[in-house]
């Protein structure tokens, strides 16, 4: 997948050097728990390693397994214990260890991929690096998906009235609880598993992702209904780290190459996630799917049943040392004003 150190090496033969005076590359085993055909892999995390790859002339270079080397739950110790060098994982994975980043997956809070990716890493510097909650890896970046819509089979959701009772797959985390507290009978499992409850006819409602994130995973073909929630019922989380003893062996120039571009670079590349989000919402309506934003009524409803998580996050936040309503405030005017400016550059 890497090409530059095959350069390196040509450029050194043009120049009369053997290939045995260049120094072997760092070579890292980066798991990918995502299928490699999602749009991660092929629009954010391979073009960026490869970007990295490219920046610091083949001396770091990367393998990403076929197949995952474990399970999703297991990416956090599979790193630590160096059964793989680096990877990502969603951090529900992690809630009972690292608190504050889930301040990106609270409802309501979610602006672009794009601009909340760079506006957590913002908060995460202001607020959370004294924490010191990665402190068994050495956490790389910060990155949030899509906010989660509420898709419906039949009819339209717009009151808590329509989820009494309805069965319903919900993302692990704020949505299960607010789709829970709603009065929906809720299965929650990580997205990868989401099709076989929804292809399968278990689960009438499906939340927590947004359409095209629900399309990824074929599960649009079941839905006909799309509530989109200002902000999402909640947005996924990740993180990017290496195993710290691999971070230190490379020189001190390539990780403050490779920390530069885990910023800005990485979180520009999340925007391909917004473009495909706006690109699908046509297509499947050109299909007959009926978008709607829900009711007054309905968002008030959903802001009642959604408190419960921002509150459990403060007083997280609060034993951490952190103000949390001025973090979370803080967080999504961040993600608004660097909107607004892609938006004005798109302009």
């Amino acid at each position: 997948m890497i090409k530059a150190f095959t350069k390196v090496l040509a450029v050194a033969a043009v120049c009369g050097m053997s290939a045995q005076t260049i120094a072997a590359p760092t070579k890292i085993l980066f798991n990918s728990f995502i299928q490699k055909g999602h749009l991660w892999n092929q629009g954010v995390l391979f073009p960026w390693l490869d970007m990295v790859t490219e920046a610091t002339d083949g001396r770091v270079v990367f393998d990403v397994p076929p197949t995952s080397l474990a399970a999703p739950q297991a990416q956090y110790d599979g790193v630590v214990k160096g059964v793989f060098d680096a990877a990502y994982t969603a951090n529900i994975f992690v809630e009972n260890r690292i608190k504050l980043p889930a301040i990106g997956q609270l409802p309501f809070s979610q602006v672009s991929s794009e601009a909340s990716s760079l506006a957590l890493w913002k908060t995460y510097e202001k607020y959370f690096a004294q924490a010191n909650e990665y402190k068994d890896v050495h956490l790389l970046a910060l990155w949030v998906g899509m906010g989660g819509d509420i898709v419906s089979r039949e009819n339209p959701v717009d009151s808590i009235d329509d989820l009494q009772g309805v069965k319903a797959y919900a993302l692990p985390g704020s949505t299960a609880d607010m789709m829970e507290r709603a009065g929906a009978a809720v299965v929650a499992v990580p997205a990868v598993r989401s099709y076989e409850l929804v292809s399968s006819g278990t689960v009438d409602v499906f939340a927590g992702l947004d359409g095209y994130d629900f399309e990824m995973f074929k599960n649009m073909q079941y839905g006909k209904h799309v509530t989109k929630v200002p902000g999402g019922t909640a947005s996924p989380v990740f993180s990017i780290f290496i195993n710290k003893r691999v971070w230190n062996r490379i020189s001190e120039e390539d990780q403050a190459t490779i920390t530069r571009l885990a910023r800005e670079p990485l979180a520009k590349l999340m925007g391909v996630y917004d473009r495909n989000m706006r690109e699908s919402e046509k297509r499947l309506s050109a299909q007959g799917v009926v978008y709607a934003e829900p009711s007054e009524s309905f968002m008030a409803e959903l802001k009642r049943v959604g408190q419960p998580s921002i509150d459990a996050w403060f007083a997280e936040a609060e034993k951490l040392g952190v103000n949390g309503p001025e973090a979370l405030e803080y967080y999504i005017s961040e993600a608004k004003r660097i909107d607004q400016q892609l938006q004005q550059r798109e302009d």
